[in-house]
């Protein structure tokens, strides 16, 4: 069993010394859970596969399911994604930073232990500017699934998340609880008109009137 070293955070205004530990941790394939701005989340080197490999051994997660990965800016997306439909500018827009996760063609460069061996991706711009220094000062995109043991409900705490995954983890940074504990939506872009793979805090109502106003198609699903 690890000992986990738990340290307090301002998740709005990061602090510069905590920013660089945790991104050290990251750099050197370890993962750091910490607070996003939907849940408590598992943080590591998405383009690293043994870092992968450590996040579903932390949650005890199944290597058939895909993780969603989070940026620190638009620009980072064409790292990891490609052929981006007409409709990702205008959720972009609209939306992020934000609780709203699309899913697009995956690049070749990202690990099949993040796609489950699929050919898209799930990604993120978050609306948390800690989560954004991190990516950024880690200069990697992140893993973004939930910091809980699988087929657990999200931790909206630390406490939460050290009563599942402390001895599991490294670094837990302590941000206070999450104000509104609900994961993002999901929207798959990757083939045909958008259709909501999940419902979470952005509504399937709000991206169906910015994909029309747009010009576009609205969604072809709602769930």
């Amino acid at each position: 069993m690890r000992v986990c070293q738990r340290v307090r955070v301002n998740g709005h205004r990061p602090e510069t010394g905590v920013v660089r530990l945790a991104a050290g941790v990251i750099r050197c394939g370890g993962v750091v859970a910490a607070p996003t701005d939907t849940l408590y989340g598992l943080l590591a080197d998405a383009m690293r596969p043994r870092a992968v490999r450590e996040v579903f051994r932390v949650k005890r997660r199944a290597p058939d399911k895909p993780i969603l990965l989070l940026v620190d800016s638009l620009r980072r997306i064409d790292r990891v994604a490609r052929d981006f439909p007409e409709s990702f500018p205008v959720l972009a827009e609209a939306f992020w930073p934000g609780p709203l996760t699309v899913v697009l063609p995956a690049r070749p460069a990202v690990p099949r232990s993040v796609t489950a061996g699929l050919d898209t991706v799930a990604v993120r711009l978050p609306g948390s500017p800690l989560v954004r220094a991190l990516a950024r000062q880690a200069a990697c995109p992140l893993t973004g699934t939930s910091a809980n043991l699988s087929r657990v409900s999200g931790a909206a705490s630390s406490s939460e998340v050290f009563a599942q995954l402390g001895g599991r983890l490294q670094l837990l940074l302590d941000g206070g609880r999450v104000t509104r504990p609900v994961p993002s939506t999901i929207v798959d872009l990757s083939t045909g008109r958008p259709r909501v793979l999940r419902r979470g805090r952005t509504s399937p109502e709000a991206i169906d009137r910015a994909l029309v106003r747009a010009g576009l198609d609205g969604l072809s699903v709602r769930v």
